[in-house]
């Protein structure tokens, strides 16, 4: 061979120089083909629908087909686990939100290892607001608490069990010492009528349940951020409704992309760079917005510290409360 004829110190450069090109060609020639985006919810859905507009910008920019690849079912785990073993050569990416962290609590046997995905960038996120129907009399969140703390069971409807609707809700309780009834739904569709109809008193959701704010069929009592935000600056942080056991109390949804750990570091430098000029457009964020979400960037160290503090803020709600996926 042509190393065994090379002097030293020429074979180690030649042996580096082949390393980086090794190392080189996976991020030169991305994408070679076309490339997948898992998402382990159901078509229709929101985290579905960011997805979709990640996925067509994405494709604009890489010149290949970008496919969203719906995989739901066991409350996140089959889409997760696929994409937990898919090879690590960049075009098998994965959208998804608040399960990926619930799951490590909620599910004993999860049939992947979560360190198998590297969390690449946070997309967007999605304030939580406490909405009551329009029959419950309370104003604001001290009067809630009143009345629930008057009519123990009150029941609060959410997207399904463990879902982040259901953990902000027990979250809630909680702290504020109130008896509630947890009310699951398969979506956040049939939660939204029953409690436009009256079947279920309070529920926990997004921006895009405020329409039956302003026909006067729910109202809404504050919102899950520690600070007025821009969406929506009259509605009063629930940190800052006068309650002292909710005064770091918040309550979001987030949405992100991970890819399997196996990837090389300078091809997940290279997708990231790619999502973060598609993020940062303007059409893009407004797209965004229109879907309800907020657009929230984040490096890919500051998307696995906020992973990190989402777990520690809510395993233990989920432990204390015993809530449980069946």
């Amino acid at each position: 061979m042509l190393i065994r004829h090379l002097r030293p110190g020429l074979a180690a450069l030649f042996v580096l120089f082949c390393a980086v090109a090794v190392q080189a060609q996976p991020v030169q020639g991305f994408p070679t083909k076309p490339v997948q985006i898992i998402v382990p919810y159901a078509a229709g859905g929101v985290t579905d629908i960011l997805a979709r507009i990640v996925a067509q910008r994405l494709s604009e920019r890489w010149k290949q087909p970008v496919i969203v690849d719906n995989r739901p079912g066991a409350g996140t785990v089959i889409g997760t686990a696929a994409a937990a073993k898919a090879p690590g050569d960049g075009h098998t990416l994965l959208i998804t939100a608040f399960g990926f962290t619930a799951n490590q609590v909620l599910v004993p046997n999860l049939p992947y290892n979560p360190a198998a995905l590297a969390p690449l960038a946070m997309l967007a996120d999605s304030y939580s607001y406490l909405y009551v129907n329009a029959a419950v009399p309370a104003n604001n969140i001290p009067e809630l608490i009143a009345y629930a703390k008057a009519h123990p069971g009150m029941t609060f409807a959410s997207s399904g069990n463990g879902s982040s609707p259901h953990i902000a809700a027990e979250g809630f309780a909680g702290r504020t010492g109130i008896d509630i009834v947890h009310v699951p739904y398969k979506g956040n569709g049939p939660a939204i009528n029953d409690l436009v109809g009256g079947q279920v008193q309070a529920l926990f959701d997004s921006s895009a349940t405020m329409s039956f704010v302003q026909t006067g069929k729910l109202k809404v009592l504050g919102v899950g951020s520690s600070a007025p935000i821009k969406r929506s600056p009259d509605i009063v942080p629930i940190a800052k409704s006068g309650v002292p056991a909710l005064a770091d109390f918040t309550a979001s949804g987030w949405f992100g992309m991970f890819l399997p750990a196996s990837t090389p570091q300078e091809l997940q430098k290279k997708i990231y760079a790619d999502v973060q000029a598609v993020l940062e457009t303007r059409d893009m964020h407004e797209a965004i917005y229109k879907t309800g979400l907020e657009p929230a960037l984040m490096t890919q160290q500051g998307f696995a510290d906020y992973l990190k503090k989402m777990l520690a803020t809510w395993a233990p709600v989920i432990r204390e409360r015993k809530i449980r996926l069946d």
